[in-house]
């Protein structure tokens, strides 16, 4: 079965209150259960069926990673069409390349921002029809026939039927999602198909033998493969609960609230929390430098001694870095420098490269290396 079909089945088949989403809103972790999730993507995809949006179409989404991010990458598919991720920093010239190259019909927004950059370029976007606001904040007035609310869009689809039907014709051969690598200037943008983003979570499932119930905190920009298939549909079709910043400037904060059982970052990610840890340790007092700097050499030495640093000293830094309960850590595209890796490794955290061999070494993994090569994992 491909992949979108088996995780909207398994959300309106399965345990409908079940927490499987969380985001921070005001100082407070809102849950989003099974049931809930299933309720929204349905809503919004009817709203594209609504539209005429369907099989063979393509829609982009533009903005932070967050929960409506979600819902409507999910109703694209859903609706048997591919979603485009674009990262929220990229310029107005960029977004016009990826909207043409993919041949988007429909664009969902984040917020004013976002849509500024749009409306700027939708002329050379002769394929765009539609623009769908998530974020109606300083748009009371606003006025635009190709523009919508995401508010208006479901209930346009409001009783529409054609939703489990439409989520019943999706095949694996069909595209998924399409990947535009950050940086890249040029090209048509890499497709993965259902089929192939089933092998991708099925092949990392078994490799960092993740479980459900395993929480993780999602820090990366939902262009990132690493995100998008190996954090987001790996932890739904595992049962990972996956937690939302409140906005990238509290990302420190979150992650030492929630203390993730799994953390698929990037290298960067890692040397920022190195980075951190490292300036606390040097604007500490003489004993607690001393302290800290032994305990890391006794971590990297392990043993007796290894255990005896992170009794005093390593179980704090890691609590203080929120990764206490980390049980799986893992990146893709470039390396953790070394002297990051050791530090790691010193607290006792083994950081896995998601888009290397697997000891096992079986004809499977070679698919799954080529497809995280031709998605250019990291980027």
């Amino acid at each position: 079965m491909e992949l979108n079909a088996t995780i909207l089945s398994r959300l309106a088949g399965g345990n409908a209150a079940e927490t499987i989403l969380r985001k921070k809103d005001r100082g407070i972790w809102k849950a989003v259960n099974r049931g809930e999730l299933d309720a929204r993507v349905r809503d919004i995809g009817q709203g594209l069926l609504a539209a005429g949006f369907g099989a063979g179409d393509t829609a982009a989404v533009l903005g932070d990673t967050r929960p409506e991010f979600v819902y409507a990458d999910l109703a694209v598919q859903g609706a048997g069409g591919a979603s485009v991720a674009i990262h929220p920093e990229e310029e107005s010239p960029r977004v016009a390349h990826i909207l043409r190259a993919a041949g988007c019909r429909f664009i969902f927004v984040e917020n004013e921002e976002q849509l500024d950059k749009v409306l700027n370029i939708r002329p050379d976007c002769p394929a765009l029809s539609r623009i769908v606001i998530m974020d109606m904040k300083g748009l009371r007035d606003f006025d635009d026939a190709g523009c919508t609310s995401l508010q208006a869009l479901i209930a346009a689809g409001a009783g529409q039927t054609g939703w489990d039907t439409a989520i019943a014709a999706v095949a694996a051969d069909q595209p998924a999602v399409i990947l535009f690598p950050r940086g890249e200037v040029s090209g048509l943008g890499r497709a993965l198909t259902h089929g192939d983003v089933l092998l991708l979570v099925t092949s990392a499932r078994e490799r960092l033998g993740v479980r459900a119930g395993d929480e993780r905190l999602a820090v990366l920009p939902m262009s990132d493969v690493t995100e998008r298939v190996l954090g987001l549909y790996l932890a739904l079709e595992t049962g990972i609960i996956s937690n939302y910043l409140e906005s990238p400037e509290t990302a420190t904060e979150n992650l030492q609230q929630v203390q993730p059982t799994v953390f698929g970052a990037d290298a960067e990610a890692w040397e920022r929390l190195h980075a951190r840890i490292t300036r606390s340790a040097d604007a500490a007092t003489r004993l607690q430098r001393f302290l800290y700097r032994w305990a890391i050499r006794a971590g990297q030495v392990g043993g007796p001694l290894g255990s005896l640093a992170n009794l005093l000293v390593l179980h704090a830094v890691r609590r203080e870095l929120g990764l206490n309960r980390l049980r799986v850590a893992y990146i893709g595209g470039s390396p953790v420098p070394p002297a990051v890796e050791h530090w790691s490794r010193a607290l006792g955290i083994v950081i896995q490269r998601i888009d290397r061999p697997s000891p096992s070494g079986t004809p499977a993994d070679a698919r799954y290396l080529a497809l995280m090569a031709d998605a250019d994992c990291g980027a």
